[in-house]
Formats: C-alpha cells, sequence, structure tokens
C-alpha cells in the first residue's frame, strides 16, 4: 500500500469521528457563547491554555516517541505508563497548589476554583495515555474514532443540563474533566486485551525513548507557549473582556487547524514514521496531505472573511459585534496554520525532535517580541494584524526548513495549493456579492443572508472541484455503483 493510500484509509475513521466531534464541539461553542459573558468566555480562554500546557507535561513527549520507535518492549512500555502515573499525581497537586498564583497573574480570582477542579482530570487522564498512543502506532483509528464520538457527546449533554443548574463556566469546567475521563479509561479498555502495563520500572529500558521525549516535551511546550502567547498577553494585559471576544475569534478560526488537520495530521505521523527513509515518498505524503486540506479548509476560511458580520450576529448576537473585524483578519491566520501544521509530522517522523525544538525556541522569541509590543497598543485589531506578519514569516521559514529536510521545491508546492486558493478566491467574492446584495432586502441579523450565501457558494465550489478533479469523481461514483460503468 503506497503511502497515500494509507493516509487516505487512515483518515477515513479519523474523518468520520473528527466531523461527527467538530459538530458537536461547534454547537458546543455557539450555546457557550450565548450563555455566557464576554468576561465568562475569556476566562474559558484562561482555562483552555492552562489545560493545553498541562496535557503537555502530562504526555512528556513519551507518546510521539513510542509512536516514531520502530520496536517498543513490554517492559519499555510499563514503565512509561508508571512515569505517565506518576506525572499526572505531580500535574494535581501542583495546578491544585498554585492556582491561587495563576488567579492572581490573571486578576481573576474566580480561576481558583476552576483551576482546581481542572486539576482532577490530570488524576485519571494517565490511566488511558499509554493505550491510545498504541492505538493510534497501529492505525486502529476505527476505534479512537468511536471512543472520542461517545465521550464527547456525553460531555456535551452533561454541559447543557448543568449550564441550567449553575454557573456555565463551572458547567463546561466539568464536563471538560468527565469528558478527558471518558476517554482515558475506555482508552485503556479497549487496548487491555493486547496489552496492559506490569508492575516494572526499568528507565534504562527507556533510555532513548526518554531522550526522544525530552527533547519533544521542550518542544511542544516551546511552541504552544509560543502559539498560545497572544492568549496569555492578552488576558494579563488587555483583560477577561478582551480576551473573551478573542478567544471567540480564535476558536472560530483555529476550528480547521484543531478538528480538520488532525484528519490528516495524525493518521500521517506514523504513516510518515514508516517511510522516514524515503525522502520521495515523504515529499509525495506531505503534498497530498496539504492538496486534501487545502480543499477543505481554504473555501472555509477565505469563504468566512466574506460573511463574518451575519455569521457573528446570526449565531452569537449583537454583544460580539467587535468580533468582527477581528475575525476577518485573523481567518488569515487560520490558512497560514492549516499550511504549517502538517510540518511537524515530518520533522517528528525523520526523528528531529532536537531540530523543532532549536525551531519553536526561535519562533517563541518572534511571536512573544512582537506580540508583547501590539498589546500595548490595547487594539485587539493590531494584535491580530501582528499575528498574521508573523505567521507569514514563520511560514516562510517552514517551507525552507522543508526544502532542507526532505528535498521539498517550492515550484512543486506552489502548484500544489493554488488550485485550491483560486477555487477558494472565487467563492469567496461570490459570497461577498450575495451577502452584499442581501443586505439590502434583510436585516444584519436576520438568517438568510447568510444562508443564501454559503449555500450558492457552497454548490458553485463543488461545481469548480468537479471542473478541476474530474477523474476523483468518476471515481468516487464508480465505488458507489459497485465499479459500474457511469
Amino acid at each position: 500500500m503506497t503511502i497515500t493510500n494509507q493516509i487516505t484509509k487512515g483518515a477515513k475513521w479519523t474523518g468520520i469521528s473528527t466531523g461527527a466531534i467538530t459538530i458537536i464541539q461547534i454547537v458546543q461553542f455557539i450555546f457557550l457563547g450565548n450563555q455566557m459573558s464576554i468576561s465568562q468566555f475569556g476566562l474559558v480562554g484562561m482555562l483552555t491554555t492552562i489545560m493545553v500546557f498541562a496535557q503537555i507535561l502530562l504526555d512528556s513527549g513519551f507518546g510521539s516517541a513510542v509512536i516514531q520507535k520502530e520496536q517498543v518492549s513490554r517492559r519499555m512500555l510499563s514503565t512509561l505508563f508508571w512515569l505517565n502515573v506518576m506525572a499526572g499525581c505531580s500535574l494535581f497537586i501542583i495546578l491544585f497548589l498554585t492556582s491561587g498564583m495563576i488567579a492572581e497573574f490573571f486578576h481573576r480570582t474566580e480561576l481558583r476554583e476552576l483551576i482546581q477542579i481542572f486539576a482532577v482530570l490530570f488524576l485519571v487522564a494517565p490511566v488511558g495515555q499509554q493505550s491510545q498512543y498504541l492505538l493510534q502506532r497501529d492505525l486502529r483509528f476505527n476505534i479512537l474514532g468511536k471512543i472520542e464520538m461517545a465521550a464527547a457527546s456525553v460531555s456535551f449533554l452533561l454541559l447543557v443540563v448543568l449550564a441550567f443548574v449553575i454557573s456555565p463556566i463551572y458547567a463546561f469546567a466539568i464536563s471538560q474533566v468527565v469528558l478527558y475521563g471518558l476517554k482515558s479509561v475506555s482508552y485503556f479498555v479497549a487496548y487491555a486485551r493486547t496489552w496492559r502495563p506490569g508492575i516494572v520500572f526499568d528507565l534504562k529500558e527507556c533510555r532513548e525513548i526518554l531522550s526522544f521525549g525530552a527533547f519533544q516535551l521542550s518542544s511542544r511546550l516551546v511552541n504552544r507557549i509560543g502559539s498560545n502567547i497572544d492568549v496569555i498577553l492578552i488576558g494579563r494585559f488587555m483583560g477577561a473582556e478582551a480576551l473573551g471576544i478573542y478567544n471567540l475569534v480564535y476558536q472560530i478560526v483555529t476550528i480547521p487547524v484543531l478538528r480538520i488537520n488532525p484528519i490528516m495530521t495524525r493518521v500521517a505521523f506514523p504513516v510518515f514514521s514508516k517511510n522516514q527513509h524515503s525522502h520521495s515518498a515523504l515529499n509525495d505524503g506531505f503534498l497530498h496531505m496539504t492538496k486534501l486540506l487545502s480543499l477543505i479548509t481554504f473555501p472555509m476560511l477565505m469563504g468566512l472573511t466574506a460573511v463574518a458580520n451575519v455569521f457573528i450576529l446570526t449565531f452569537f448576537g449583537e454583544k460580539w459585534t467587535e468580533a468582527i473585524p477581528v475575525l476577518q483578519i485573523m481567518a488569515i491566520v487560520g490558512i497560514l496554520r492549516v499550511l504549517m501544521n502538517p510540518s511537524g509530522s515530518i520533522i517528528l517522523a525523520k526523528g528531529k525532535a532536537d531540530l523543532a525544538f532549536y525551531w519553536d525556541g526561535g519562533m517563541l522569541l518572534l511571536y512573544g517580541g512582537a506580540l508583547g509590543i501590539a498589546v500595548n497598543t490595547n487594539s485587539l485589531e493590531i494584535v491580530a494584524w501582528t499575528y498574521v506578519l508573523v505567521s507569514i514569516i514563520n511560514f516562510i521559514l517552514g517551507r525552507w526548513l522543508l526544502s532542507w529536510l526532505i528535498g521539498l521545491r517550492w515550484s512543486r508546492y506552489l502548484r500544489t495549493v493554488a488550485i485550491p486558493f483560486v477555487l477558494s478566491l472565487l467563492i469567496t467574492f461570490t459570497a461577498y456579492l450575495i451577502n452584499k446584495g442581501c443586505s439590502y432586502y434583510f436585516s444584519e441579523t436576520a438568517v438568510w443572508p447568510l444562508v443564501i450565501s454559503v449555500g450558492v457558494s457552497a454548490g458553485m465550489y463543488v461545481i469548480l472541484l468537479y471542473a478541476c478533479y474530474p477523474k476523483y469523481f468518476s471515481k468516487v461514483l464508480k465505488k458507489r455503483t459497485g465499479g459500474r460503468a457511469i
């Protein structure tokens, strides 16, 4: 099976589960946006950022090391399991004891109790950590998908019920603990027939993985500080309300990065790792993945700039009007992040965790310095444009890194993204014209301008795709008809 076929096959179940989870999260996102005040939504951004760093520390880079390594012994896996358990208990204690200091840093006293609630999930999360990565390593994405869809559904239903009983922000915190707890226990049960941890702790057996994991941990921490430095700085210097507006925008534009990109990158890392010695295979796989991501996410993010006003007013209400111009600017960041995200799978598949660390360290300095200056203007639009400028620099340097690492050629890369970009530009212009025309006949809060703009442009995009990729559509139709001629 070729590398492109491996990616496509693995992406099938990942795509189904991610699609279902994305729908749940979008509904949850809209629900919270309407139930919470702007400042409470800022607290969600603070909590999410804290949880992201804690999860990275919990993983300690072991997950990527297990997937990347060709041979892993049971003794090694058991040792890593107990290391994860110790890390989880340590994180629970650290978060519980430092919750007051973190709340003081963000000038929000209510964060203390919320962080203490979140800390509980790190007592349960380590149980299924190794099992999750082993399922991913074995390309058993159907099991992973079913677990994640079930856990997301239960968590959302609990959130809705609790939001009408207690404060929405506390309901959110409790639902997240339930979400990660359910997933962890389910991963463990699903892989228990294949592997269970033994009463073994041998650090010598894990020496190579610990070395890889240390660089991966450092790299991911630096990377996450870089990608969350905007949230940290806005929350600290511009306040919870400004962060609430920014967090709403950020969540919208990063949906493709956080939900759609993993359909490919989650599959790509183990597949790339199995082909790590073939630059030709890695080039083909990377470009194939980039093309698929571009075809899916470009029209979403570019089209969003054309209908941002009706989108915000329809789903979130007039209290979020200030988010509209920021959303239009940050959509550019979303596009660049979609394109940059798959690079990490290549770097790790080549075993270059140390290179990823140094690269992310440089980007942290670049992002931190630029955004540190921007937040002092107290303007979210200036912060957003600064983020765009720095992301463009990061994107250009990242393509140069891949040309050195696997011989990726700029000409091939540009040809890969050219058609998705042009098609998306055409439907964005169409959506803009329709939206403008509808403004003469409907009020700003009416849903019809959004429905008509999105519906017509989406139909136009499908027609354009068929015109550009007729062979692919014919192949899909033949599968649907059992191989009979169309």
